[in-house]
């Protein structure tokens, strides 16, 4: 399977208006010593061609030894002098414009990262100094993926051994531990020593247990729910306790603070709607959601500059957010936080709906699982979710799972996902091991930068969500230092061969078949783009008209050529690899495969 993933930073067009969009200038980070930004932004910007390149074919240990992980390949190059090359016909050919005007540009966007469990915590833990100051420069270093939208659990998860809350002593099954020193906080303060401008937001998996109407932090398995209702259960808040909720919340926010640590943003309940048992759970309406916020929740929380990210489940239950924005009013509800685990794909398509329905409210996309990785296997489950998320509104996009040890733990001993794919595998205090989810989520985390604006691709996706061996998809982010970052996915059998074109300006790459590419292109000088350009497109203008012309078509082009070579195991092509300039154009042998599993190192 194929993902081809670029970025083009083409520092060439004007500022644009966001109007209709909301902003996210005011939302915070949670603070530290270390440098802000990355490549991109208007003290890093990118001054030449690059291009990074990701296989989604999980090594068989000995074998498949060729596949790169976020490897730099060879630069995209202009084909003003090398027109010949645009009539190449080795590959599909396909058409993907960019409307870079201001009717274009869409939402403005925060980050991409993942999210913090005790699981990780306790697996850095066990790592030699030196690897934990490593790993954690991998994950948020400017030279590593520069993670800044994070998410937290408050209290324990289902990747938590022990369970527990800030302020719990329940009875009997629940374990309830207090924890009323934030004992896991050192490493949210070491990440700001690496990175300064991180997003954290936390999200209970369960409030105190003697907050909830069965009176239970951890509600017992049951072992058949089909017939049952969360009234069966009680695994819910009590409303009486409403009060109490607030509270908790405010002196969370308020402790982490004094150690130190700025937390940006919360929701009320992680997966409101999931009442099962078994882990850490609980049930919390749409109509009780709201009553918080109505009763001090939403005061207490911008007091302190945090946002508030209603509902925090998946897409296909679009109601419970509406419902909480007109029980609370978009004074108390700042975004929409989403999941990815509709079955068999997320609707993201619902995030237009909401936009239509409150155009001011951020969206994003705070949860999704990789699972099922094996080796020699293939995985693109990121892009497949980052993308969309993004496409269809979202301001950044976390995955779940950020380290665990090789038995994708610790987690609870009731329950919790056995199968979900970290991005950091702990294999011993002197080794840790990189997934293919570290590799994909840095395609996004380190070259699209916090302010970047969404651009709308007018052509060239193409696929359904369930159409995975037709998928080619596109996201164009003009980033703060006026550049672009065009992201692409190809899962087709076939290299294609993309006529890349803005709206205003013309560009030409191709990404190879069956892998994951990031290109990313950075042009410096407008007037040379502005002269290689001898057919811009009108902004205002359809890009078909002008598209279809050959003068067109060879103007400001940049190509990425693949062509097979030897054949794999999973019978796709594999070749050499040339360089390239920017004024000599030499084929570039792209190959690989995507799909669902593990990339190690």
């Amino acid at each position: 399977m194929a993902v081809t993933l670029s970025a083009l930073l083409l520092p060439v067009f004007s500022k644009s208006a966001l109007a209709q969009w909301p902003s996210i200038q005011d939302y915070g980070s949670s603070g530290g010593s270390g440098p802000v930004g990355g490549i991109g932004d208007e003290q890093h910007p990118v001054t030449e061609p690059l291009s990074f390149v990701t296989d989604s074919l999980i090594p068989i240990p000995g074998t498949n030894t060729s596949t790169r992980q976020l490897a730099k390949g060879v630069p995209p190059v202009l084909l003003q002098n090398n027109q010949s090359q645009a009539s190449d016909c080795s590959a599909v050919r396909r058409s993907v414009v960019v409307d870079a005007t201001e009717n274009g540009a869409q939402q403005e966007m925060l980050g991409f990262g993942s999210a913090w469990t005790d699981s990780a915590v306790e697996v850095f833990d066990e790592l030699e100094e030196p690897l934990r100051r490593q790993v954690m420069n991998d994950l948020f270093g400017q030279d590593g993926n520069n993670q800044g939208f994070m998410r937290h659990t408050i209290g324990s998860s289902d990747l938590s051994y022990h369970q527990y809350s800030y302020d719990d002593n329940g009875p009997g099954f629940n374990e309830g531990q207090p924890d009323p020193t934030l004992a896991n906080f050192e490493y949210t303060a070491m990440m700001g020593e690496i990175k300064g401008d991180v997003f954290l937001f936390g999200a209970p998996w369960s409030l105190p247990g003697w907050m909830k109407n069965n009176g239970l932090f951890v509600a017992p398995t049951v072992s058949d729910y089909s017939t049952s209702t969360h009234f069966l259960w009680n695994n819910s808040l009590n409303p009486e306790y409403i009060p109490s909720a607030i509270q908790y919340f405010a002196r969370y926010v308020d402790a982490f603070k004094q150690l130190g640590v700025t937390i940006n943003g919360v929701s009320a309940q992680n997966e409101p709607l999931n009442y099962i048992g078994g882990t850490t759970t609980m049930y919390l309406d749409a109509v009780d959601e709201a009553n918080m916020l109505l009763r001090g929740l939403g005061g207490l929380m911008h007091q302190r500059d945090v946002k508030f990210m209603a509902y925090d489940h998946n897409t296909d239950q679009p109601v419970y957010p509406a419902r909480v924005l007109q029980g609370a009013g978009t004074d108390n509800v700042d975004a929409i936080a989403w999941h990815c685990y509709q079955g068999p794909v997320a609707d993201y398509a619902v995030l237009d709906d909401l936009h239509l329905f409150s155009p001011k409210t951020v969206q994003f996309m705070t949860e999704c699982s990789n699972t099922g990785a094996t080796a020699g296997s293939t995985n693109y489950w990121v892009a497949q979710n980052f993308i969309p998320a993004v496409q269809h509104g979202a301001s950044g996009a976390s995955m779940w799972v950020m380290a665990t040890n090789e038995d994708f733990g610790p987690r609870s001993p009731y329950g919790g996902c056995d199968t979900c794919l970290p991005s950091i595998f702990v294999n011993s205090s002197s080794h840790y091991e990189k997934t293919i989810d570290y590799y994909m989520i840095g395609h996004f985390s380190r070259f699209i930068r916090r302010g970047a604006i969404n651009h709308q691709v007018v052509s060239g996706n193409t696929g359904t969500g369930t159409s995975w061996s037709s998928q080619f998809w596109i996201l164009a982010e003009r980033n703060p230092d006026g550049g672009w970052a065009v992201v692409m996915m190809n899962n087709n059998p076939d290299d294609q061969l993309v006529t890349l074109s803005f709206i205003g300006s013309l560009n030409h790459h191709k990404p190879p078949s069956r892998s994951a590419l990031h290109m990313a292109a950075i042009m410096t000088d407008r007037d040379k783009i502005t002269a290689l350009a001898n057919k811009p497109v009108n902004p205002g203008n359809t890009a078909t008209g002008p598209m279809s012309k050959p003068e067109a078509m060879k103007s400001t082009a940049m190509d990425l050529l693949s062509r097979s070579g030897i054949t794999t195991d999973m019978g796709r092509g594999r070749g050499r690899r040339n360089t390239a300039g920017m004024g000599d154009m030499e084929d570039i042998d792209m190959d690989g495969v995507v799909g669902r599993h593990i990339i190690r190192e």
